[in-house]
């Protein structure tokens, strides 16, 4: 059976900036196409965004999605977004796969409203559990985390996430972002 796939943007992201058309423009031109739908979610006040109300549009958007057959996408803040659903899911409901790209637990020089973002996931442990897998990418120069090593270390212990790292992709804003489609493929193979 094909996936779903739902991709939550990063912070100023829509779903026709960065490589979110491309990526689905690639997924839907394969023959079978690996995913039967694929969005990139428009979230409440991209510019701005904020924890109470990013968190229930992604529930909104998934409310009738199989999860057992669904891929979630975070970029950026929006990798936090999609721990903080996954925190909130109820036990047994579990999503097929979860790529978190350009992902962090903390950048480097937050800003005011990026704080809350940064607050600890209260039910990680369920966050953890509502996923078959979880795929990391991060490079090794993104301005917003330096440390990618330690960033790397703290997705594989605390999600237990295969974590690959992309040299040079920075902050994962390009048209065209080869390692997140082929990311995306690998998770939509059951």
């Amino acid at each position: 059976m094909a996936r779903s796939l739902l991709i939550v943007p990063r912070w100023g992201g829509t779903p026709a900036s960065d490589c979110y058309p491309w990526l689905l423009r690639s997924l839907s031109a394969e023959s079978p196409p690996a995913y039967a739908s694929a969005q990139a979610l428009s979230m409440p006040r991209p510019e701005q965004p904020e924890v109470d109300a990013w968190v229930p549009a992604l529930a909104e958007a998934a409310r009738s999605v199989d999860a057992s057959q669904t891929v979630l996408m975070g970029h950026s803040v929006g990798c936090q977004a999609v721990l903080r659903y996954l925190a909130e899911q109820p036990e047994g409901r579990t999503f097929a796969g979860v790529l978190l790209v350009a992902a962090w637990w903390r950048v480097d020089q937050p800003w005011p409203s990026l704080l809350p973002w940064q607050e600890p996931v209260a039910e990680l442990a369920r966050a953890r559990a509502a996923a078959r897998r979880f795929l990391v990418l991060l490079s090794d120069n993104d301005p917003f985390t330096s440390d990618h090593e330690e960033n790397g270390r703290l997705w594989r212990a605390r999600l237990k996430a295969e974590v690959r790292l992309v040299p040079g992709a920075q902050h994962f804003n390009r048209p065209e972002e080869p390692a997140v489609l082929e990311a995306l493929r690998a998770l939509a193979t059951p």
